[in-house]
C-alpha cells in the first residue's frame, strides 16, 4: 500500500488514497448508524462551529461561506500539512481520512447542523446523490497532488523521541505540471461540490421553515 500512495504517477496515489478513505468511511458509516445516538456530533466540529445552525439569505451567500470554510481546510491542513512528513508520509494525507470519519459519523447519526428530516441516513448509494464524498475526493487529489512538498520530516518513534529535521535540498523537488494541473482539478471539484451542498442546504432550510 506505500507504494501505491506514494507512486510516482498521479492518478495511482489518487486512486489509492480515495480507496482508502472510501473503506474508512463506510466502516465508520455503518458503525455509527449502528451504534451512536443521533446528533451526536451535532454542534461539536469546528467546521459545524464556523457554518452555524441557520442556512443563509440566498444559494451565492451559502455556497460562499461553505467555499470559504473548505477552501481554508484544504489550504491550511491539506496542502500546508503537507510540507510536514512522518515515516514517509506527507501529513496532509491524514485530512481526508479525518474527513471521511467525521462525514461518515454525520450521516449515520444525522449530525448536521440543519438535520436531515428524514433522520440517521443507513449506508446504501443515496449518499452519491450528496456533496460530502465529491469534497473528500477533491482533499484526496490537492493531497496527492502535493505529495512531494515535505520540507521537514518527523523523527522518533516515541512522544519524548520525537523532533522535527529539515529536509534536506537534495531530497526536495518542486511540483511537476500535472501536479499543478491536478490541485488546480481539485480546487474545481470542491467549488462544484460545494455549489451542490448550498443548494440542497438553502433548499431544505426553506422547506423546513415554510418559505
Amino acid at each position: 500500500m506505500r507504494h501505491l500512495l506514494l507512486h510516482r504517477t498521479l492518478y495511482v496515489r489518487f486512486l489509492s488514497l480515495y480507496t482508502l478513505c472510501t473503506a474508512v468511511f463506510l466502516m465508520a458509516w455503518a458503525m455509527s448508524y449502528l451504534m451512536l445516538p443521533e446528533g451526536v456530533l451535532r454542534g461539536r466540529t469546528g467546521a459545524q462551529l464556523l457554518a452555524g445552525n441557520e442556512a443563509a439569505d440566498s444559494f451565492l451567500a451559502e455556497w460562499l461561506r461553505i467555499a470559504a470554510i473548505n477552501l481554508t481546510v484544504g489550504t491550511l491542513f491539506v496542502v500546508g500539512l503537507n510540507f510536514l512528513r512522518s515515516h514517509g508520509y506527507p501529513m496532509g494525507y491524514a485530512i481526508p481520512l479525518a474527513w471521511a470519519i467525521l462525514y461518515a459519523i454525520s450521516l449515520g447519526t444525522n449530525s448536521f447542523t440543519i438535520p436531515l428530516p428524514e433522520g440517521k441516513m443507513p449506508p446504501s448509494l443515496a449518499v452519491l446523490g450528496r456533496s460530502g464524498l465529491y469534497e473528500i475526493g477533491a482533499y484526496v487529489l490537492a493531497a496527492v497532488a502535493t505529495y512531494s512538498l515535505p520540507r521537514y520530516e518527523i523523527k522518533g518513534r516515541w512522544p519524548r523521541e520525537r523532533r522535527i529535521e529539515s529536509i534536506s535540498p537534495a531530497d526536495r523537488r518542486a511540483l511537476t505540471k500535472s501536479e499543478w494541473v491536478g490541485l488546480g482539478i481539485a480546487v474545481i471539484i470542491l467549488l462544484i461540490a460545494n455549489a451542490w451542498e448550498a443548494y440542497q442546504i438553502v433548499a431544505q432550510y426553506a422547506i423546513g421553515s415554510g418559505t
